[in-house]
């Protein structure tokens, strides 16, 4: 019997995949539906995306139009317009009412209208005499506003949002700013994996976006649901997960949602129907998946400075503290600047985060691989 693996990672989770965080969807629901702007931000893989989805399928049942944009895949600003401008197409009951309003809004750039192989009508845009500047984005921008036309209530997703920082030369975060606070029936949601940059960006009052949206952040998951959790999609197989075995499972991934998901896929394809979990096999599997990721994870250690080497060999034993005088002594490490430039330079890749002042890898099981190579 070819039972499926219940676990998913490495997309938005959804459906029965998704559990908990009723109270943070809850707030978004209302925040976003009372009119407001918010601005979510946590460490890599807490499953900010995929609560995100969930708000939004509750807020397309209520009759919101969501429009969700992923700003990374957005490496240019001429990226920009020709992503954002489809995402908000794809959204639309009728791409030829689109059309005509992207004609009226945005002067300098030919939309165009064509079928694929199917007979299904798509949007695109022809750049060949197009040079993208500033009226453009501001055009691009309210198209949204034009579109709710007073009738609509729209509300725009910007995941990964930091990455508009790479537009710094089309004062790309002013303009945003300027155009958000005149749109009446759209509503918007920030979010991103950089919390020190996105806090910086709404928490410093020489930023545009500086307090001009609700805050909040997600923390771990409540072990007891997760363990619930584990517990029922294992018996699925008729695998036996005592309580403290999942316990274990969850430690190991750092209590972080993404690596949860990763090592219980593992340890489900490991075992077989009917089998009884225990912690040796959930090692086995943790020493799999740093087997398959060890050529990366060697490249990502040994492309670091000799100061970030010894940052995170420090932080693998302790995050607290790091830049007093008494941790630097004991793990040998530069001068306070040298030492903030490394961390900056670690948060700004993402191998480290911050979390109620602790510092850690945001990899639970590369830093298993750097304490047991290092």
């Amino acid at each position: 019997m070819n039972i499926a693996n219940p676990f998913t990672y490495g997309i938005a989770v959804k459906n029965k995949n998704f559990f908990d965080r009723t109270n943070e969807c809850q707030r978004i629901i209302d925040t976003l539906s009372s009119g407001n702007n918010l601005v979510l931000y946590a460490p890599r893989r807490f499953g900010k995306t995929s609560l995100v989805m969930r708000a939004i399928e509750e807020l397309e049942n209520k009759g919101f139009v969501c429009i969700y944009f992923d700003m990374m895949r957005a490496f240019s600003v001429e990226t920009f317009v020709d992503f954002y401008s489809k995402a908000i197409a794809a959204k639309q009951s009728s791409l030829q009412n689109f059309f005509r309003i992207f004609s009226e809004t945005v002067k300098s750039i030919r939309p165009v209208l064509s079928t694929n192989e199917l007979g299904i009508p798509e949007f695109s845009i022809d750049f060949t005499r197009s040079v993208i500047d500033v009226n453009n984005l501001v055009e691009i921008l309210e198209l949204p506003q034009k579109i709710a036309n007073g009738k609509k209530k729209i509300l725009v997703f910007f995941d990964e949002f930091q990455e508009i920082e790479k537009f710094e030369k089309f004062n790309f975060e002013k303009i945003l700013r300027s155009v958000v606070q005149q749109q009446t029936n759209v509503n918007y949601l920030f979010l991103g994996s950089k919390t020190h940059i996105l806090k910086n960006m709404f928490g410093n009052k020489n930023r545009a976006f500086y307090e001009s949206a609700s805050q909040m952040t997600i923390g771990y998951l409540p072990e007891d649901e997760t363990i619930t959790f584990l517990q029922n999609n294992f018996a699925k197989k008729e695998i036996c997960l005592s309580e403290k075995t999942a316990k274990y499972l969850i430690d190991k991934a750092a209590k972080i949602p993404h690596y949860i998901q990763l090592l219980a896929a593992e340890l489900w394809n490991l075992l077989n129907i009917g089998a009884i979990a225990e912690c040796k096999h959930i090692d086995d599997c943790v020493l799999r998946i740093i087997e398959m990721k060890s050529d990366f994870y060697l490249e990502l250690f040994i492309n670091q400075s000799n100061s970030k080497k010894k940052l995170l060999l420090a932080i693998t034993k302790d995050g607290k503290n790091i830049f007093s005088e008494n941790y630097r002594n004991t793990y040998n490490l530069p001068n306070s600047s040298t030492l903030q430039t490394s961390v900056k330079g670690l948060l700004d890749n993402g191998i480290i985060d911050k979390k109620e002042d602790v510092y850690f890898i945001c990899d639970p099981f590369f830093k298993i691989f750097l304490t047991s190579n290092f």
